[in-house]
């Protein structure tokens, strides 16, 4: 039976590329490895995928105890696919935060405070040896520029910039330029509802007694989404969370617009802005970084 190797529900970019970087590796060192993914592809992987001609992972929906899984770009349960409690982690590869995780055997795992997974793989296929090719050069910077805003995000580590302007190289493209393609790809928000907005980019998190929802959408047209803010609204707010955020980021001004159900008094003490729908939070750029560490506190107290 082959390893199952897969990132987070609602996957962007850094989380199918994981799957598939990682289960390259897995297959160079011998392994058995299947990459799958916990969703469809949002616009700005399927750009990468055809620009480097690389085949979708496969889609799964749960897992069972005859399942050894290796899990990427995340380590909560609440994140991952259903049945993973029953299923045995043979290992993890995460730039995030702890997430609770608990398992009944030993297992591998790396967690490094870089701003993307597929740089902590690229120090993997550097430690093992194993050629990096033109595809998963590409599919690892493509990541990188992702998670870290082609470098522009807080959570960027000099590790990011270094790995990721190697892999330019193997990848033969400028990664600026390259980058500013893939999100021009990736952000158009044409023939998506609300409802598939909000869920693009979402995870859940328990702050407290809260139970919390966070979204983010980056995006280069940032009026298509507040012209439609009382429709945003209306389904934010119909939602089971007792606390939900849509941090709509634009990229060129490096800074978030949010929506959300929550008190203003929350908004204003996390984040330091007057507490009102659709305030601009400059340099918040980062769900990892900055919106869940600032607010995490002030919903917990709240």
């Amino acid at each position: 039976m082959s390893l199952l190797v897969f990132g987070h529900k609602s996957p962007d970019t850094d989380s199918i590329c994981s799957s598939l970087v990682m289960t390259n590796l897995k297959k160079s060192l011998g392994i058995d490895a299947q990459a799958c993914c916990l969703g469809e592809l949002r616009k700005e992987a399927q750009f990468v995928l055809n620009y480097f001609g690389v085949e979708a992972p496969k889609m799964i929906s749960s897992v069972s105890e005859e399942d050894e899984c290796c899990i990427v770009d995340h380590n909560e349960f609440g994140q991952s696919v259903d049945g993973l409690e029953n299923a045995t982690i043979v290992e993890i590869v995460d730039h995030h935060k702890l997430g609770g995780m608990i398992t009944s055997a030993p297992l591998n795992m790396t967690l490094r405070t870089v701003g993307c997974t597929n740089t902590i793989l690229f120090s993997m296929y550097k430690e093992n040896k194993i050629e990096i090719t033109k595809p998963m050069a590409g599919l690892m910077l493509s990541a990188i520029l992702s998670d870290t805003l082609i470098f522009r995000s807080p959570t960027t580590t000099q590790a990011d910039i270094d790995a990721g302007k190697e892999l330019a190289k193997i990848a033969g493209v400028d990664y600026e330029k390259y980058g500013m393609e893939m999100f021009r790809a990736g952000t158009s928000l044409d023939g998506y509802s609300v409802e598939e907005i909000v869920k693009m980019d979402f995870k859940p998190f328990q702050m407290g007694n809260k139970k919390v929802g966070i979204g983010q959408v980056m995006t280069l047209d940032i009026d298509s989404v507040l012209e439609k803010q009382d429709e945003f609204l209306s389904y934010i707010n119909g939602t089971d969370y007792d606390m939900l955020f849509l941090a709509i980021t634009d990229i060129i001004k490096e800074g978030s617009y949010l929506l959300y159900k929550a008190p203003d008094q929350v908004v204003a003490d996390a984040f330091k802005v007057e507490g009102k729908q659709g305030v601009f939070v400059e340099e918040l750029v980062s769900r990892k970084k900055q919106i869940v560490p600032n607010l995490t506190p002030v919903v917990e107290n709240f």
